[in-house]
């Protein structure tokens, strides 16, 4: 028997598959490490790409808004804004001038001790924190249509700033291509009509992850970000471990470009075949609910072409203590008789903000069946959103290779993190 392990948040999961099995084991690309990610953030603010430095681009009396990620992400947050404190500063804002806005987007608020925990006491203490409120309509502001006719809604702190700032991380991302940039602003921090209008079925069918030419949604994010005014980013690339690769700051669009980069030769890796079963690890904070951590599943279907064979299953382990993570979705799915539902259903009347995972996963499921592992969510609960539940993902593995022979088995451990890319020469 071979052993493996993939993460299930914090934790490892150990399991064995028995010798003669096909195994392959999908890993990101290992590049560098930088070895202090205070200075490499510094160093990134202070030689910003495609402007000037932050602290010459502010006056005083200006007021500024800093946008950053919310609890589902997890990056270096904390220095990436004491060091844009320091920077304005500098440039003569007051602390009582800065407002820090969290994209929470359609996931629910942060509390105290989550701000705490991303951006220090000190932060949280001096600053002006404020959770986004994508239903809030006395917190957003209207700012007329995009090109496409897409209303142009935006928390109404973001709209007031003079000049505003935000903070990510550059990952694959289903309808993005590849999240930061301008994301956290025109979408982050949008009102739920501006979500609902972006997340529909006729952009997410059009949609790859890891592609961002020609991407209908991604050129939306850069037109409404720019009609919003946003000035300059903090993006940073990492390990699956949050160890940083690179960190990029300055225009919008020219510091994610470069960004892009570095994230492409690292999350996207080649194979040669696809697979009749993928273990897709997921690491913290994703596998908190549901919602984030089945995109696990995602890279196996959504990639340019998919890894799971038709008829094949994606197994996930992930805890879920936060439970489904929104439950619009939920009671869709578990009204509907049969995928074919959600899907004819989301093509011809849409659906709400956050509610797009069921025409997600209706999707992946249409590819290949889903099983839960290690999960807190009870498995009857799990089958309302059609997904299978096993107590562990040794039992999981062990029942989906049982009696069988030439099976293929392609391990993701960190399956938010690596973007297999099947091999043009193969035939599907």
């Amino acid at each position: 028997m071979a052993r493996y392990s993939v993460p299930n948040g914090k934790k490892m999961v150990e399991f064995e598959i028995p010798d003669g099995v096909d195994v392959t084991v999908v890993e990101a690309r290992k590049l560098p490490i930088l070895p202090d990610t205070e200075r490499a953030i510094r160093e990134a603010i202070a030689n910003p790409i495609g402007c000037r430095r932050l602290q010459a681009m502010v006056r005083p009396g200006q007021k500024v808004a800093i946008i950053v990620t919310d609890i589902t992400r997890k990056l270096p947050e904390d220095i990436i804004l004491s060091v844009l404190i320091e920077e304005l500063l500098a440039g003569g804002i007051r602390l009582d001038d800065i407002t820090v806005v969290v994209a929470t987007g359609t996931h629910r608020p942060n509390t105290r001790e989550e701000l705490v925990d991303m951006f220090g006491e000190e932060n949280v203490t001096r600053l002006r924190f404020v959770n986004h409120n994508a239903w809030d309509k006395g917190g957003l502001v209207h700012l007329g249509k995009s090109k496409r006719g897409i209303p142009l809604v935006v928390n109404k702190y973001v709209a007031a700033a003079d000049f505003k700032i935000s903070t990510g991380v550059i990952e694959t991302h289903l309808l993005a291509g590849y999240s930061g940039g301008v994301k956290s602003v025109a979408v982050g921090v949008a009102g739920a009509e501006t979500i609902a209008a972006t997340h529909n079925y006729q952009v997410m069918a059009e949609t790859r992850l890891g592609v961002i030419e020609g991407n209908t949604f991604r050129d939306f994010l850069t037109e409404a970000a720019m009609a919003i005014g946003l000035d300059f980013i903090v993006n940073v690339v990492q390990t699956g471990n949050k160890e940083l690769v690179r960190v990029v700051a300055g225009h919008p669009v020219a510091a994610f470009l470069e960004g892009v980069k570095t994230a492409r030769a690292m999350y996207e890796v080649e194979i040669d075949h696809q697979a009749d079963i993928v273990i897709a690890g997921v690491g913290y904070p994703k596998n908190r609910d549901l919602y984030q951590a089945t995109r696990a599943a995602n890279t196996s279907v959504f990639g340019p072409r998919p890894v799971v064979k038709k008829g094949g299953v994606i197994i996930i382990p992930a805890s879920c203590e936060d439970g489904f993570g929104h439950p619009g979705y939920v009671d869709w799915m578990a009204a509907s008789g049969r995928l074919d539902d959600i899907i004819e259903h989301a093509a011809k009347e849409g659906f709400a903000p956050g509610d797009q995972k069921a025409l997600i996963l209706a999707w992946i499921l249409k590819q290949a069946r889903v099983v839960v592992t290690d999960c807190e969510i009870p498995a009857g609960e799990l089958k309302k959103v059609y997904l299978e539940a096993m107590p562990t993902l040794q039992e999981a593995v062990n029942r989906e290779i049982a009696g069988r022979t030439g099976v293929r088995v392609i391990i993701i451990p960190d399956a938010l993190l690596t973007l297999p890319i099947l091999r043009k020469q193969q035939h599907l």
